[in-house]
């Protein structure tokens, strides 16, 4: 990027990135699909993504594109994993230097379609979102604020961790990527101890520190409902005396192995098992009423930052 124009460059990235945000609630109106689904099938995507080495900018594309795909169309069940499928060969074709074959496509879906159903649906998809393939994703923002902190590698690759969340969470939908990179760089940094965000972070950033602690709650959120041992904990309290009404343990909230196991990996220095130790070490199992059950039980939760 030309350093004489970076400045005008990210301005026009922060008015781009709102005219390419999908709807918040579209869920509402789509009958068969859910979000519980809606992640599982981006932990699929994410599990295809790395088997073919793809570029990280890829992966939030193409999330990018289901989500203001499902905000324009209703899908059925059948279809989804399509629409999916679908998303990740549109945004592979537009980020990568060599984009895998329909062909590699098609054997990640075990036969379920053909090359012609995928490229009928490619043609769809890019009408419903008006062909507009310009979102300027978080990783986009990340290079502007690993500036600031002198490219450190560790905080990036937690950052990275931290900003995939967003993709996985649907509680995340109406939140700028400009926002999640900030807010992401942020808490890596807070968990390995790296400074506070100064006023040369909250420039290259755009945001200042309070800004940034109610997304990088939700990230840390995200954390400690994915922690085994928080979980079990918890569980543990309520089988124990530590919980005199003896309710039932509570269940593992967060069902994304593909994207938990890809950032355990060593290339990205253990990153989503640093944090949860880091997690684990710092929290504890809190004491909850459960309305549905009308029983108290241990819970997992994260602190307010």
């Amino acid at each position: 990027m030309v350093s004489a124009y970076v400045v005008e460059v990210y301005e026009y990235l922060r008015e781009l990135e709102l005219t390419t945000m999908p709807e918040v609630d579209y869920m509402a109106n789509q009958n068969e699909v859910t979000w519980k689904m809606r992640g599982i099938l981006v932990d699929w995507l994410i599990e295809i993504h790395t088997k073919f080495r793809l570029l990280p900018e890829t992966i939030f594309l193409a999330t990018n594109i289901i989500d203001r795909f499902l905000s324009t169309r209703v899908v059925s069940l059948v279809k989804f994993q399509l629409v999916g499928v679908t998303a990740l060969f549109i945004a592979a074709k537009y980020e990568e230097v060599v984009c895998p074959s329909v062909s590699n496509f098609l054997y990640m879906t075990d036969g379920g379609y053909g090359d012609d159903e995928i490229l009928k649906a490619e043609r769809y998809v890019l009408s419903m979102i008006d062909f507009n393939l310009s979102y300027p994703n978080p990783i986009n923002f990340l290079r502007r604020i690993s500036k600031a902190d002198g490219y450190d590698i560790q905080s990036r690759t937690m950052a990275k961790y931290l900003m995939e969340i967003s993709i996985v969470d649907h509680k995340f939908m109406g939140t700028p990527p400009s926002l999640i990179a900030a807010a992401g760089n942020w808490l890596a940094r807070r968990v390995l101890d790296k400074g506070e965000w100064d006023a040369n972070l909250v420039h290259y950033s755009g945001y200042s520190e309070e800004e940034l602690k109610p997304t990088a709650q939700l990230m840390l959120d995200y954390v400690v409902r994915s922690s085994p041992i928080l979980s079990a904990d918890a569980a543990k309290a309520n089988q124990s005396g530590m919980n005199p009404l003896q309710t039932s343990p509570i269940s593992h909230e967060v069902e994304h192995p593909n994207f938990i196991k890809k950032y355990a990996a060593k290339k990205f220095f253990k990153a989503s098992t640093s944090i949860r130790k880091w997690a684990e070490e710092e929290f504890a199992p809190v004491q909850r009423y459960n309305s549905s059950t009308r029983k108290m039980e241990y819970v997992a939760v994260a602190p307010i930052l």
